[in-house]
């Protein structure tokens, strides 16, 4: 049975990523740092389900986590943890810039925790010449945030720097490493979704419509797919690719 690792794997895509790998008959270790998000997936998914609470921008958690793991190899590596820049209105006026607070939290989760989860487990799979690393990433990983899609809905809102920062860093983390392993039989690419339809606003989801030829927004099984092909043998001569899911959004 092989075996697959996700990042951020207690959030809402993650735990998607996690249903979908079980069902494929996937070992899969999920890895968050929100204990009871944990806690509530381990009671859902049981069999082939293993859970584990780490801050992956930590390098000792992650080298513990390593050493916790260790009777699996991680034959497939999915690096998906963020901090989502999820829309709000509540500010008394528009804030153009994260505080360096949330600058350097933001960039530790997805930059540093996603190279350290590659320092430890890419390795390894560097070691036994075979593995898939999949780093997630975004539309934003090639385009800048239409500010005005939010106007209508959130009235003081602006999409942060940070996420269009993290999401194009993810994209030269993803070449630098597929060029590096590319001779051991170790696969790095990225996917990139686009907006993914997640109790949104009615008024923000028309928004987006408008910006997208297929007139709607993504679902988690529009990502599957994808995911299945750069996790499986089918994608032996793949590498080093981001293969952008958003609809068309980002070629007009």
């Amino acid at each position: 049975m092989k075996t697959c690792l996700i990042t951020g794997g207690a959030g809402f895509l993650g735990s998607k990523y996690c249903d979908f790998f079980l069902k494929n008959r996937y070992r899969v270790l999920c890895v968050d740092n929100n204990f009871s998000k944990l806690n509530k997936l381990k009671k859902r998914f049981k069999k082939n389900f293993f859970a584990y609470q780490c801050d992956i921008s930590d390098n000792n958690e992650v080298e513990n986590l390593f050493k916790l793991t260790k009777n699996y190899f991680v034959d497939v590596l999915i690096n998906n943890a963020a901090i989502d820049a999820v829309p709000f209105s509540n500010l008394s006026s528009k804030s153009r810039f994260p505080t360096l607070e949330n600058w350097d939290r933001e960039i530790n989760v997805s930059i540093k925790g996603s190279f350290l989860m590659i320092k430890f487990f890419g390795e390894n799979m560097k070691s036994k010449k075979k593995g898939s690393i999949i780093n997630v990433g975004s539309d934003l990983s090639v385009i800048a945030p239409n500010q005005k899609i939010y106007e209508k809905s959130y009235k003081n809102y602006i999409k942060p720097v940070t996420y269009s920062v993290i999401k194009h860093a993810m994209l030269g983390l993803t070449k630098y490493f597929s060029s590096l392993y590319a001779s051991c039989g170790v696969r790095v690419n990225m996917v990139s979704p686009g907006s993914i339809k997640n109790k949104q606003k009615l008024n923000f989801i028309n928004e987006l419509k408008k910006n997208i030829p297929m007139n709607r927004l993504g679902y988690p099984h529009d990502i599957f797919g994808v995911l299945k092909m750069l996790a499986s043998d089918d994608s032996l001569y793949i590498t080093g690719q981001n293969i952008i899911i958003d609809g068309g959004r980002t070629v007009i």
